[in-house]
């Protein structure tokens, strides 16, 4: 009889899921691929605040692009690599950086956009009371996914006059 009655309740379990289609297979894979992306500017930030080169460029292609906030273009990972150590091994000035949520946008299974705020406040490493420069952006970072792992293939990033922790859509009127 126990059998009997656990058998009927797995039956019921089994028969009041879902169906696994494509669509929810896809969706599924949209969101872990969402995870992972959003994970990869998480791993970013810490790396720049820990000025980890080596776990930053990790990330990236090969063959990756990068044009910096003053309109100047990197390609290849060794140079983008020559630009983050111009950046995190300065003689004189350090940094706080600061990510704000991405936002991602999984256009296909290989193919993927992320946009995130950025801010960058410069000091004197004499003087770290003293805020230099204060550099606030936007990120815009092209995934594409190579034997099952992300990696950045292209990045953009822009100033902006305003830090924003979270990107939310606007509307013209």
């Amino acid at each position: 009889m126990t059998r009997l009655i656990l058998l009927a309740v797995v039956a019921l379990t089994l028969s009041c899921r879902p169906a696994r289609t494509e669509e929810n297979v896809a969706d599924t894979t949209r969101v872990s691929d969402s995870l992972a992306l959003a994970e990869m500017i998480a791993v970013r930030e810490r790396a720049m605040i820990d000025k980890n080169l080596l776990l930053a460029l990790a990330q990236f292609a090969d063959d990756a692009t990068w044009v910096n906030s003053q309109g100047y273009y990197f390609v290849g990972k060794e140079e983008i690599a020559k630009f983050h150590a111009m950046l995190a091994m300065n003689d004189s000035l350090d940094y706080f950086y600061e990510a704000g949520t991405p936002l991602i946008r999984v256009i296909d299974g290989e193919t993927a956009l992320a946009y995130y705020s950025w801010k960058m406040f410069w000091y004197l490493k004499a003087e770290p009371a003293d805020t230099v420069t204060r550099e606030i952006g936007l990120m815009t970072l092209l995934a594409r996914k190579e034997h099952g792992a992300w990696r950045w293939v292209a990045v953009t990033n822009q100033h902006t006059p305003d830090f924003y922790q979270r990107i939310d859509p606007v509307s013209m009127d």
